[in-house]
């Protein structure tokens, strides 16, 4: 993958990999909070185009073991969840009736991502 930001077939989920592609879940609740509607609509319209593709390419190998365009191709998968909240759940990017700023943190999470 000799430093491609994606593997091939991916390049159109290239523009998200700044903002998305994060290593932490606490990050990734934090990037969705502080997202417009817009911006996570576009991210989530995107990547679940490209979802069954990236799951199948990905399929088969331990997450331990992902680096490079792999794990951040695997990072914006779990992005999508984050995005798939606010649109499909809460049709905000936070949950209803919270306070906002909130001093919420998750601590745990499985440990290659979290």
């Amino acid at each position: 993958m000799s430093g491609a930001v994606l593997p091939a077939g991916f390049e159109a989920l290239e523009p998200f990999v700044g903002y998305w592609a994060v290593a932490g879940v606490q990050q990734r609740r934090e990037r969705r909070e502080n997202a417009s509607m817009d911006d996570i609509e576009t991210f989530y319209n995107a990547m679940l185009a490209l979802a069954p593709q990236a799951i199948a390419h990905l399929e088969g190998r331990q997450i331990v073991d992902l680096e490079g365009a792999d794990r951040t191709l695997m990072e914006l998968l779990l992005a999508l969840a984050h995005a798939s909240m606010a649109t499909e759940l809460h049709r905000q990017p936070r949950a209803p009736f919270t306070p906002w700023p909130h001093e919420v943190r998750l601590v745990e999470a499985p440990a290659i991502f979290g």
